[in-house]
């Protein structure tokens, strides 16, 4: 997720571990220590623009890691706690805040390397978006409000609030499932897979696909509850297969990450394509849930096996795109 609610999500893992006089420390090393993990981003080459997506969400951000991770956190904070609190001490608050940082970050859509390195699958519980001011602004005020007054009364709500949310988020995830798999037997639509994403910001529109093993359909679903599930058709495209290009050649190898990157979602825009080169994009993402155009791919020229896939991010905002967003979250868009 965001580095504010990474961070926020550190500082309540920690201050359990707490005492009150304790707070305003434990918090500090919670939320360093939360947003740690996000320092793979500095793994980046300028000759392979896949290598930084790639590590983003990866080792570090594993089960395995949390340890070493805590362990680097609360080494180079010591100089600045020594002569307060023990070492052992800081280590556990860095330890917690860092633990809730994977495991956070699993609850989203992106995908994340939880069991590194005992498994390469990219976890992704689709609960809630990477980005939830409605999930996140709560958490930081009672946070602020808990640490500044050295009460652990708004922590627990906070505790409360992070878990209700997160646990409504799971309820949504799998009616809008449900919705997308009772769409697809009505269309006669064969399913070799299907996922719900949260679209941006909230827990109420989703964008669904269904892969039948040769296109990958799209809907939008606005689950509100309480209020009757609309759905809009986004339409098919057909998925497109990397195992047409040679895994051996560098550009074949590319598509492959790319491909495992984007769990299997990948399909060919041609609105991006060029004289030479196409466009691969994620089918995953876009800003409205039922368009198809994404928000970032790889470009690459089909004829030239020696050359690199470059990752790209054309993500200049549409505005019919965010006005058809907006109309489907607040239901007043047309069916």
């Amino acid at each position: 997720m965001d580095p504010v609610t990474q961070g926020v999500f550190g500082s309540l893992w920690a201050l359990p571990a707490a005492r009150r006089e304790q707070m305003r420390s434990a918090a500090v090393a919670g939320w360093l220590a939360g947003m740690a993990p996000d320092l793979d981003v500095l793994i980046r080459s300028s000759e392979d623009s896949l290598l930084m997506i790639e590590y983003h969400r990866h080792f570090t951000h594993s089960l395995a890691f949390i340890p070493v991770g805590g362990l680097a956190v609360a080494l180079v904070l010591w100089p600045l706690f020594r002569k307060r609190f023990s070492f052992g001490l800081l280590y556990l608050w860095c330890f917690l805040g860092y633990a809730s940082h994977g495991l956070l970050d699993a609850c989203t859509s992106y995908g994340t390397y939880l069991f590194w390195p005992f498994s390469d699958v990219r976890v992704a519980f689709n609960w809630i978006s990477v980005v939830d001011p409605l999930y996140t602004i709560p958490l930081l005020t009672l946070l602020v409000v808990g640490v500044w007054r050295r009460r652990h009364g708004p922590i627990t709500l906070a505790w409360l609030w992070l878990l209700v949310y997160m646990g409504l988020g799971a309820i949504q995830n799998h009616r809008a499932e449900q919705t997308l798999v009772d769409w697809a037997d009505s269309n006669e639509i064969a399913i070799e897979r299907w996922v719900a994403k949260p679209a941006f910001a909230n827990l109420v529109l989703w964008r669904a696909m269904i892969d039948d093993g040769q296109q990958f359909h799209l809907v939008a679903i606005r689950n509100l509850p309480g209020r009757q599930t609309r759905i809009w058709s986004g339409g098919a495209v057909d998925r497109f297969g990397v195992e047409g290009f040679d895994p051996d050649t560098r550009l074949g190898h590319d598509l492959e990450r790319f491909d495992h990157f984007s769990s299997g979602w990948l399909f060919r825009y041609r609105p991006y394509d060029t004289e030479k080169e196409w466009f691969v994009g994620d089918f995953r993402y876009a800003i409205d849930p039922a368009s198809q155009r994404p928000l970032w791919g790889v470009k690459f020229d089909p004829d030239n096996p020696d050359a690199r896939a470059r990752y790209t991010t054309p993500r200049r905002v549409v505005e019919e795109e965010r006005a058809a967003f907006f109309d489907r979250l607040l239901g007043r868009y047309p069916e």
